[in-house]
């Protein structure tokens, strides 16, 4: 009887941490970015979306509370690109990362204090970059951006929801752009040789 009664408050604990652990991590899903590491190759189908090469792609990181979402941003698109501007309230952060970037690309991020002029500014000429990937929260009390002519993507203000099997709606602006999530499709489980057939030739 004691055995019974001890694996059913075991059962019962076990239940509990399991539904609390799951909560966590659709909280986590909610206020976070499910996408982010996928953020390079989403952001090259924007791009090729809008004309725009890569070599081309000048990036604004507007950095949030969670700099390391910033910094694991700028380190998956950094290669390749010919200049990276961050704005934040922590440049020393990411002092390590433009070393980094410098010794293995020969790229030397600009880095920059994060005040409202230059936030309200960042539409303007003089800050010459294309895309802006604003990793502020919605909690955060940041002046709205001004994007003009520039493409404004919301890493965390608005959701990336997932539409159909591998699409994810991103939002740009006002607006919402479909992209294919490439990742989900390469790790498709095949159960046997009939359903991996069809599966290669769709």
């Amino acid at each position: 009887m004691r055995n019974y009664a001890k694996q059913l408050i075991w059962r019962i604990f076990f239940r509990k941490k399991q539904t609390a652990d799951l909560k966590r991590v659709e909280d986590e899903n909610k206020r976070g970015n499910p996408y982010l590491f996928q953020i390079r190759e989403l952001m090259e189908q924007i791009l090729e979306q809008r004309n725009i090469s890569y070599g081309q792609f000048l990036p604004i990181l507007v950095d949030g509370n969670d700099s390391d979402a910033t910094l694991l941003a700028a380190r998956l698109l950094g290669r390749d690109l010919n200049r990276i501007i961050i704005f934040t309230d922590r440049p020393e952060y990411f002092e390590e990362y433009a070393d980094e970037m410098f010794k293995e690309e020969g790229l030397i991020p600009e880095i920059f204090l994060k005040d409202e002029t230059k936030i309200q500014t960042l539409d303007s000429d003089e800050i010459s970059g294309n895309v802006i990937l604003d990793f502020e929260g919605q909690e955060e009390s940041s002046p709205f951006i001004n994007y003009g002519k520039k493409i404004y993507i919301p890493i965390f203000k608005r959701r990336w929801e997932q539409t159909g099997n591998l699409d994810i709606e991103v939002p740009i602006g006002y607006n919402t752009v479909i992209v294919r999530s490439r990742r989900t499709e390469e790790k498709k489980q095949y159960y046997d040789k009939f359903e991996q057939a069809f599966y290669n030739n769709e």
